[in-house]
């Protein structure tokens, strides 16, 4: 009995291989690589590679974009150089159409530079006080929140930079002939001359760029326009710098 039980259990691992391998032999997949899906062929008699708009583009499977991003009329080159001769070159031509804001630390290393005293106060806010007090409509980061400076301009910050030039414009009238950067040749520019008429080189020190004959005009007019000489000065310096330090 001990011997016929031997001889079955030597042979059952036999037995196990055997029928292991006929069950692989049934269960064995078909050769090719099975990671890749079956193309989906529309004419059977046809190849896979060979159907049209597999690997091209066609009215089917691809989207007509616009011929330019405008309005949707597409312009001559001509045109667009025309244009492009008119908005003058690149550096001036970015500026019509983006623009960063002004950062607070960089305006008031401005104002200082140009004699205005940053920490004066009165009892009407000057222009030192109305930088400090505006950093909400400046833009200014608030740290805690987790919130930086920002990087465009909203219309309150535009009005707040306004009003800080127009306030800062009588120290800076009165000390840009002692601006170091200010100077022609060693010698002081005044803001106006004895005409109350703009200066060019005095325009060009506070905008940073070369005074035109529009910028003299648009500065005598506003001269000019004002109830009296002195408050026309004011908004003359005012607008120039907010208009230049805001892309306008």
């Amino acid at each position: 009995m001990n011997r016929i039980i031997s001889m079955f259990l030597r042979g059952a691992p036999i037995a196990l291989a055997a029928g292991l391998f006929a069950t692989a032999c049934v269960q064995e997949p078909p050769s090719g690589n099975l990671s890749r899906p079956s193309p989906v062929i529309d004419d059977p008699t046809t190849d896979f590679e060979n159907q049209p708009g597999v690997f091209a583009g066609d009215e089917d499977n691809t989207h007509s974009h616009m011929g330019d991003l405008g309005e949707g009329v597409f312009k001559d080159p001509f045109e667009v150089l025309a244009q492009r001769q008119e908005e003058g070159p690149p550096e001036v031509r970015t500026r019509l159409h983006s623009c960063q804001k002004l950062q607070n630390a960089a305006l008031q290393n401005m104002l200082v530079s140009l004699g205005v005293n940053i920490d004066a106060t009165a009892q009407v806010p000057t222009a030192g006080q109305l930088f400090k007090g505006g950093g909400g409509a400046l833009g200014a980061a608030t740290y805690d929140a987790r919130v930086g400076e920002a990087v465009v301009w909203s219309a309150a910050g535009a009005a707040k930079l306004f009003d800080i030039f127009v306030q800062a414009a009588p120290e800076i009238i009165a000390n840009l002939p002692n601006v170091d950067q200010c100077k022609v040749g060693g010698v002081g520019t005044e803001m106006f001359d004895a005409n109350n008429q703009c200066n060019r080189d005095a325009i060009a020190c506070i905008t940073g760029r070369p005074a035109t004959d529009s910028h003299v005009a648009i500065c005598n007019k506003v001269v000019t326009s004002a109830s009296d000489v002195e408050k026309g000065k004011r908004i003359a310096v005012g607008t120039m710098m907010a208009a230049a330090h805001s892309c306008e």
